[in-house]
This record gives structure tokens, sequence and C-alpha cells, in this order.
């Protein structure tokens, strides 16, 4: 069935803010372990809840101080690193034309989320934004997936989340839609969607190729 209404997750897949996160985090590791560690294992923390990654790779310490440092670190040192991938505001202005719904379904902080919607222009996309606070269970949880299609009214069967890690497509199918995922981001890891049994029906290669389905 064709898509009308269409759920994004931010951090790497409307926006690309991969080398950001990775730079704010290894200025975290070297702020508290001394030393920065191999980027795939930062990547592999892509849509997890920044807390959870706190708590995980730097224990002992506060994890609210952590992410404190964290977020004021990416303030301080990576300004100007997030932007929309490319093809993303086309398609968004394409989606717009075909009367489709647009939602945001992301574990990002409502200030920080805000932020950079704000700051790149993509506020007005977006018809209904479900962040980290307005959640109790995040992502690969369906919660959040749920509450966006609440707001839009959407039906199932014409919904997509279009998402960048397992996260995204664990909640994807346990909201019982369908989900891509955005290879212009970052490798895929196929070997660990198929490990936690949230294959995604599609991966695209560029923003444009969901049209097919609208």
């Amino acid at each position: 069935m064709k898509k009308k209404y269409i759920i994004f997750d931010f951090d790497g897949t409307l926006v690309n803010t991969n080398d950001m996160i990775i730079r704010s985090w290894q200025g975290t590791f070297e702020h508290y372990l001394g030393h920065s560690i191999d980027e795939d294992v930062i990547v592999a923390t892509f849509g997890e809840v920044l807390t959870d990654t706190a708590a995980r790779m730097i224990p002992g310490e506060d994890t609210d101080e952590v992410c404190r440092f964290y977020d004021e670190f990416q303030q301080k040192y990576c300004s100007g690193m997030a932007d929309a991938f490319d093809g993303i505001r086309e398609l968004l202005d394409e989606l717009r034309v075909r009367d489709c719904r647009i939602g945001m379904a992301t574990s990002r902080r409502r200030n920080s989320y805000d932020r950079y919607m704000d700051e790149l222009g993509l506020a007005d996309y977006i018809d209904a934004a479900v962040v980290r606070e307005d959640v109790s269970s995040h992502k690969p949880d369906p919660e959040a997936a749920l509450k966006v299609m609440e707001k839009l009214g959407a039906v199932p069967a014409e919904t997509i989340f279009i998402g960048d890690t397992k996260y995204d497509a664990g909640c994807a199918k346990a909201a019982g839609i369908d989900c891509a995922l955005a290879g212009w981001s970052h490798k895929i890891d196929m070997e660990q969607l198929e490990q936690d049994n949230c294959v995604p029906e599609y991966i695209f290669d560029k923003p444009s190729d969901l049209l097919a389905l609208i």
C-alpha cells in the first residue's frame, strides 16, 4: 500500500550529525577516561539514548553530569557541524506537494531538537514530533512511533518509519509499521539487524528512493 504518513528519525536520518556526535563523544571520553576510543564503537551506539550510552561507556561517573558535559562540549566545539543530508530538503518539499503528513520520533531532547530544527530551517516541515521527554520508554520500544502516529491520525498500513539504526527498525517493527533504513548515512549492519530480529522492509540509498512508495 502507498504511504501517506512518514515518520523520520532525526540524527543520522534527516540531519547529518554523525561527525558531531563522534567528536562530542571523543571529547567526553578524553575528559573522563583520559583517551579516545575507536570510532566504530561510537557508531555502534547511534540511536541509543544518551544517558544509556553514558552509563554503559563511562561507569562510575554521575550519568547526568556526563551528559551535561557532552551537551556543553557539543555546543561549544561542534557549532555548524550539523546539516540536512543531501536530498532531504528536496524530499520534504516533494512530500508536501504530495500532501503527505510528516512526523518525527527522536531520542534527542526537546531543547536540542528544537534548536537544530530551527537553525536548519526544517521545523515547519514537521506536523508532529515526539522527543525524549515525551515518552517513558525509548526506541526500540514502539511508544515514540505510536505517539507520532496518534498525533498524525496515521493508518498503520499507510505509514513508514525512516531511520538509520537497529533502534529505529525495532521501534517500527514493534509498532506494526514498515521501516526503511537510511543507506545514505552510514554502513548498515545487516548481521546485527538479523540477530535482533529487526530487519527493515527497505534500505534506501538516497532520500528520493522513498518517493516510489508515495
